[in-house]
């Protein structure tokens, strides 16, 4: 293996003995023929290295003046040629924004529902139109259950009620006989010690048949009530019994369909169907941007083809600063700074080569058979930075 080769693949020592100080390297003064060896080739690594990226940098530095060509030749464009290129770009600036701003839209639904009405687009308008239905149905449903509720209630308050009024006639009816009896007593014992005649016992008679007729009377009625109240009860309790299980397989599909769509009820079914036919035809849009676009850009690309411009496809990006003046100076601005930057990186790799071609020329006539290959390397970086040495 050559000198060159295997300074080439050599690794770089943690250890330096150059010190690089504002663009400069700081001199070394070395007696030591294995630390001269060892500096020199740390050197030489250096040089290599700096000298391939300053490759790159100048790449790049001549890059940018290209662009800044090609600024220049789209600012003194006049007449029909200018106007042209004003108008597609106009165009292009105008459809990028579209799409931008449809890119940059907040979802109106999410993926999982776009792609679950999109599988059932057909079939999603029938579907909330049932569900409406039934939830109007269980609507009624409820309004039925909480009358039959009403009803019960009713019925059960009347049967206590009658239960409450025959247990009062069997109590008045027990104070009706003791008070007809010692009556009776009474009016018998004043007959006698008064010969009285028996019309006051007849009197009482009456009074006490009226008496126990109309409670029998009522108690008739209150059983009649009682059984009345027992039968519609249990009718009711039949036609709950009935609405329930209505209510019940009603509640079932509505609760089925809103968990199969994810939502709470039919308006929240219909707004995500809104959203989604709303969402739908904005992809259309989008998709007739994306084509005019391409036709645009198409357009764009040929007229700028036209003016032999270095990178004429980067002005694909640059719409708005064909169309705004102010957005040119920013443009140039931008690649004038990165230009100086550039620049700069170039002079100070340029100092420091400088500065190690000065050491490595102290040390080479003391490389011995090495010397030779060592003038190789800084003929070979010479080369390489011609032009800018």
């Amino acid at each position: 293996m050559s000198f060159l080769d295997w300074l080439f693949k050599r690794k770089k020592k943690t250890q330096q003995n150059v010190e690089i100080q504002e663009g400069n390297i700081k001199p070394v003064e070395l007696k030591d023929p294995a630390a001269i060896r060892n500096y020199v080739i740390n050197l030489c690594e250096q040089l290599i290295d700096i000298s391939r990226e300053m490759e790159d940098v100048r790449k790049e530095y001549n890059q940018v003046t290209e662009y800044l060509n090609d600024i220049q030749i789209v600012e003194g464009l006049e007449g029909e040629p200018k106007k042209q290129l004003i108008e597609v770009s106009t165009q292009v600036s105008k459809l990028i924004g579209a799409r931008n701003e449809y890119m940059n839209a907040e979802k109106k639904i999410s993926d999982e529902v776009f792609y679950q009405m999109q599988e059932l687009e057909d079939e999603v308008p029938k579907i909330i139109r049932r569900l409406m239905d039934n939830e109007k149905y269980l609507d009624t449903i409820k309004r039925d259950l909480n009358r039959l509720a009403a009803e019960k209630v009713e019925w059960s308050v009347l049967r206590h009620e009658r239960k409450e009024e025959q247990a009062y006639l069997r109590k008045m009816t027990q104070v009706l006989v003791v008070v007809v009896g010692v009556l009776a007593v009474v009016i018998a014992g004043l007959s006698i010690v008064f010969e009285w005649e028996t019309l006051p016992l007849f009197i009482l008679a009456f009074f006490a048949t009226v008496a126990a007729c109309y409670i029998v009377l009522r108690m008739q009625e209150c059983e009649k009530d009682i059984k009345r109240c027992d039968v519609n009860q249990n009718y009711t309790i039949t036609l709950e019994n009935r609405v329930k299980i209505k209510y019940v397989n009603m509640k079932n599909a509505v609760d089925y369909t809103c968990r199969r769509f994810h939502v709470n009820n039919s308006r929240e079914l219909t707004y995500n169907y809104e959203q989604y036919i709303e969402v739908c035809k904005e992809r259309e849009k989008f998709k007739n941007v994306n084509e005019d676009l391409d036709y645009f850009n198409n357009r764009l690309m040929r007229i700028l083809r036209g003016l032999n411009l270095y990178d004429a496809k980067i002005w694909l990006n640059y719409a708005n600063a064909v169309i705004d003046p102010r957005e040119m100076v920013e443009l140039k601005h931008e690649y004038f700074t990165r230009r100086q930057s550039l620049r700069n990186r170039i002079e100070y790799s340029l100092n420091v080569i400088t500065d190690m071609r000065v050491e490595v020329d102290k040390y080479v006539d003391k490389m011995g058979d090495k010397s030779g290959q060592v003038r190789e390397i800084l003929m070979k970086v010479e080369a390489i930075n011609k032009g800018y040495m």
